[in-house]
């Protein structure tokens, strides 16, 4: 995931821009929480395109290579 999709979700989870620079930001619990979920979901549209076709114990195997 790039940083410019980073920020993008960010803005989408309500964090808001304090400053001119891209490190002046404040969010909330709830900001936080919803910013976890839509990484969440666009990480399993990633994994949707490269699994895609691919049999079960194939992407078992990749899971177990990518986490070691």
């Amino acid at each position: 995931m790039t940083e410019e999709e980073i920020m993008a979700i960010a803005k989408q989870a309500g964090f808001e821009r304090l400053g001119h620079t891209d490190d002046d930001w404040v969010c909330y619990p709830k900001d936080i929480k919803a910013f976890a979920e839509l990484v969440a979901q666009a990480e399993r549209k990633e994994w949707e395109i490269e699994f895609a076709g691919m049999g079960e114990w194939a992407c078992v195997y990749l899971l177990q290579e990518r986490n070691k």
